[in-house]
This record gives C-alpha cells, structure tokens and sequence, in this order.
C-alpha cells in the first residue's frame, strides 16, 4: 500500500474531522467564512485569485462514481500546465487509496485497493463513463477558486435576465450564479440540451481578505454520482512535477460495462 508524504494533521484533529465535516454538510450555512491554513503570501494568493500558476489544496472529500466510492483526506495538485493529481487518502492511517491523474490528453485513474486501473484519452466520454459525469479539468478548477477569469475567449459569455452568467462552447452551456462578492454560488453544465451535472459552493474562507471555498459539491444529473469536498488548505507552490501516466505494473486494466 502507498504511504502518504505528507501527514498535515495532528491526530486529535485527525479524530474529530468526519464529526465537523459531518455538521457542515448537514448545515445549510452559505454566508460563514473561516480563515484558510496557509503560509503563502499576499502576491501568491492574488495570483491564485486570478487562476494563475499552480495551486495545491489538501481537505476531504466523499467522491462517488459509476464504479463505486471513496472517502478519506484529499490532496488536489493542478499545474499552470493544465495538469491535475487528486489523490484520496484513508483517515488516520494516510495510505493512498485513490488517485485522478488528467492531462490535456491523457486521463488515468488508479485504484489502490483494488489493483486497478483505468487509461484512456481526456475527453468528454471518458469523463462521463469514469466520473458519471462531464467535468473538465477547466470547470473543476473555476470551482475550486470560485470563481471563472475575466476572460474565457473559449466560451461566449452572455449576462441573463435573470442575473445569471451563461457560457456556451458548442453543445455545451453553463449556467452560474454568483454571490454578492462576485464569487460562484452555483454552476450547472448542460450538454445537448440535458443537465450534466449540478454544483453549489455554500461556504466561503478567507485569506488575506480573498475568498475561497471551503465547502463545495458537485452531482450529475442522476443524483448517483457526486463531489462532496471540504477545503481546510490551499496553497500556491513555485513548481510541481510533470505528472506519470504510466499505470503501476501490479495493477490490472480496468473496462467499463457501460
């Protein structure tokens, strides 16, 4: 079994998380902002703001797809490269149980305790066999820092009647709904005219007076597949490793059913 790098926690802490994680998502609480932990400085979050650079965000996360589910700690790396490594890790123990590696072209999923794995191309088939639903990595990094760049020359942007932003590529169009600071509410994708997926940031935290999320969750359209993220830590590193599509040996090719 892989051993986490890195245990952040102390064990008491360790002990009462799922209790706290437990209350937030049976609370309905969408104005309260906590401080994020973190040591980076003022110009490094101003840049994250702006969905600059790289970023690292470490919590916990319920994440349920079409194979099954997994829960534990979380650690999110995404590069300026449009790279992306969500690791799953077990509570107390820390053995990684669980990784998402998605590149521009490639997207690999591993199982740990299942000896499995999953290597295919990154598009929008992929994502919806393997995730339940089509999230790209564009999208996830938009909710991840709540908000989307002034600029998305890759979608037509139109302001609705209704205040809502709407953005169209294609087949595809994404509705949000921003808070009264400008930062994401809620975000819904539609592919072809039906509802791929459904998200909700209802908690916010504050650093440096910048706000990011804390409490986000995201569902596809059946309501059996979902994100279920809390976010203590987050972070902006100077570099991150080009990530390995290169499935472990004792791992075998997983083949979906669908």
């Amino acid at each position: 079994m892989y051993e986490r790098r890195r245990l952040s926690l102390k064990l008491p802490l360790r002990l009462i998380y799922p209790v706290i994680v437990g209350i937030l998502w049976l609370t309905g609480c969408t104005s309260l902002s906590g401080t994020v932990q973190s040591g980076v400085s003022l110009s490094q979050f101003e840049n994250l703001s702006k969905s600059k650079g790289n970023y690292y965000v470490s919590g916990r996360i319920l994440f349920k797809h079409p194979e099954g589910k997994h829960s534990g700690e979380m650690e999110i790396h995404i590069s300026a490269d449009s790279e992306l490594r969500l690791s799953i890790f077990t509570p107390l123990v820390g053995s990684l149980i669980y990784e998402l590696r998605v590149g521009p072209e490639k997207f690999l999923l591993l199982n740990f305790q299942e000896k499995n794995y999953v290597l295919d191309e990154n598009n929008r088939y992929v994502r919806q066999t393997w995730l339940g639903m089509d999230l790209s990595l564009t999208e996830l990094k938009w909710l991840i820092l709540g908000q989307i760049p002034e600029k998305t020359p890759a979608w037509q942007r139109t302001k609705l009647p209704s205040g809502e932003l709407q953005l169209v590529q294609g087949t595809s169009v994404i509705r949000l709904r921003l808070n009264s600071a400008g930062r994401i509410q809620s975000m819904n994708k539609s592919v072809e005219g039906l509802l791929e997926y459904k998200a909700q940031i209802s908690l916010y935290q504050k650093h440096y007076e910048i706000l990011f999320p804390r409490k986000i969750r995201i569902e596809d359209f059946t309501g059996n597949n979902r994100w279920l993220m809390v976010i203590s830590e987050i972070q902006a590193p100077t570099g991150m490793e080009t990530l390995d599509f290169i499935p472990p040996e004792d791992m075998k090719l997983l083949i979906s059913n669908q």
